[in-house]
């Protein structure tokens, strides 16, 4: 069974390199680029789908 990411809003920013947006999450799990990269790239390779919202989009 394929697995179904869902890529929001303050991930593609964070992966994108969004000036002012470049970290999200809490305190105890903050998110970088480097973070969401490996993460993105290991889905990847995992054949998982990406799912880009619309409202992520715009």
């Amino acid at each position: 069974m394929k697995k179904v990411l869902i890529i929001g809003t303050s991930i593609l920013c964070v992966y994108l390199g969004v000036p002012g947006k470049e970290t999200c999450g809490s305190e105890d799990n903050k998110w970088d680029k480097i973070k969401v990269y490996e993460i993105l790239e290991k889905e990847e390779k995992a054949k998982t789908i990406f799912v880009l919202p619309l409202a992520t989009i715009i």
